[in-house]
């Protein structure tokens, strides 16, 4: 259980340490990563009564060391507690807190994506666009043509099998690399390209009219009536919404196409005052906003 300290605020991950007396900080962070939490922004605290005395515990001391193997001698040993001081079983669990890392902003992962070697121009970037458990097929369809016109370098769903349907009259599926994946994990383990920023479309993020498109992006989009799971929108870098006038929520594909075309658009501008010799208002990607 983790990100808030409560069941109401958290949730609840099954974690298998290969000991029934202890797990390691290592096994941990694995367990934590594969359920999604993006461990170079957040570090992870246990909270046990033995080996921290009843205080919240620093696992390993770098998000590095989730690297290391099984022989480091920084990593942790947390105690599992299997029965009650009366000596009856009890369902052993352990409290985790996520802490978000400072340095780990996301103007500073933009910044690190612009860095433009020799002085060169730096190059247009990339995108992806996909969708976590879709409901309606013919949405699909409209958002990968959409995403054809628009330049999307990949697609994907995740928790969803992609029929052809009459609304992709591009055939997008065989003109730009398309991936269907079992689960979250798939994705974040085979799929999630290395060096691009996740980006949640979802309620309560920055309005698209404000927001600043990373070069390199995987846009991410729920459901039509349950949006984006709580694991998927934690581990993203960013969350931008589309405003609106009157109803607050969009068809996925008409949101999808919105968002590409923002991106698009501001692409082209940026292109044409560089040309043009103007500056824009913001600060140049080398400080980490365009």
């Amino acid at each position: 259980m983790y990100d808030g300290g409560s069941l109401a605020q958290g949730r609840l991950c099954q974690f298998e340490p290969s000991s029934a007396a202890s797990a390691t900080g290592l096994e941990l962070l694995r367990c934590l990563a594969n359920d999604g939490v993006d461990l170079t922004r957040f570090y992870v605290c246990v909270y046990e009564t033995i080996a921290s005395r009843g205080s919240w515990m620093p696992v390993l001391r770098d998000v590095v060391d989730a690297d290391a193997d099984a022989n480091d001698a920084a990593d942790a040993l947390l105690p599992l507690c299997a029965e009650a001081p009366d000596g009856s079983p009890v369902a052993r669990r352990i409290d985790v807190k996520l802490f978000r890392r400072a340095a780990a902003s996301f103007d500073a992962a933009r910044a690190d994506q612009a860095a433009q070697p020799s002085g060169k121009l730096a190059k247009g970037g990339y995108f992806g666009i996909g969708v976590v458990g879709a409901k309606n097929q013919a949405n699909l369809g409209t958002l990968w043509r959409s995403a054809y016109q628009l330049g999307a370098s990949l697609l994907f769903t995740v928790g969803t099998r992609y029929k052809n349907q009459p609304t992709d009259t591009v055939h997008a599926i065989q003109r730009v690399p398309f991936f269907e994946l079992d689960d979250w994990n798939a994705f974040v383990e085979t799929c999630a390209p290395k060096g691009a920023l996740w980006v949640a479309v979802e309620f309560g993020g920055t309005p698209l009219s404000e927001f600043e498109h990373p070069p390199n992006a995987i846009y991410l989009l729920g459901s039509e009536d349950a949006g984006l799971p709580t694991s998927v929108l934690r581990a993203c870098h960013a969350t931008v919404s589309l405003e609106s006038e009157n109803y607050a929520s969009y068809n996925v594909a008409v949101a999808g196409s919105i968002l590409m075309y923002d991106r698009l658009a501001k692409a082209r501008r940026r292109q044409e005052s560089a040309r043009l010799g103007v500056r824009g208002k913001g600060t140049q990607w080398s400080a980490g906003v365009s």
